[in-house]
């Protein structure tokens, strides 16, 4: 299985870091009932939520990868971790992106991450 990340058309795939898609659970709703007896039962819908780190990135794919973000929530592709292939509407944030060094007249950044929430 091959792990996918496209935000709003634009593949980010070949550059997610190794071990760069960390999966999450977010709980919406949820809702306890206690009856009497002492059975609980609870309601909640699951949304998916991704942290995402991407490897060093030359300044035009970080310029080119930064306007696929401007959309938010943005449209997002994704593999799940029992690899089903899932299209989501999805809010990004937390932007981050390491300080950029220039070496050999080209310039880089590191350490650029961000968490994707499905709506």
């Amino acid at each position: 299985m091959e792990a996918k990340l496209i935000i709003n058309g634009t593949d980010f795939s070949p550059w997610v870091a190794e071990d760069g898609i960390t999966y999450g659970v977010t709980y919406r709703q949820s809702r306890d009932v206690v009856v009497l007896n002492g059975t609980l039962y609870r309601a909640q819908i699951e949304k998916y939520n991704l942290d995402v780190s991407l490897v060093e990135l030359r300044d035009n794919t970080m310029a080119t990868l930064k306007a696929a973000m401007l959309t938010n929530p943005a449209a997002v592709q994704f593999t799940t971790p029992s690899g089903e292939t899932l299209t989501r509407t999805c809010y990004l944030s937390d932007p981050s992106e390491g300080a950029k060094t220039v070496k050999g007249g080209n310039t880089y950044y590191s350490g650029v991450s961000f968490t994707v929430e499905e709506r």
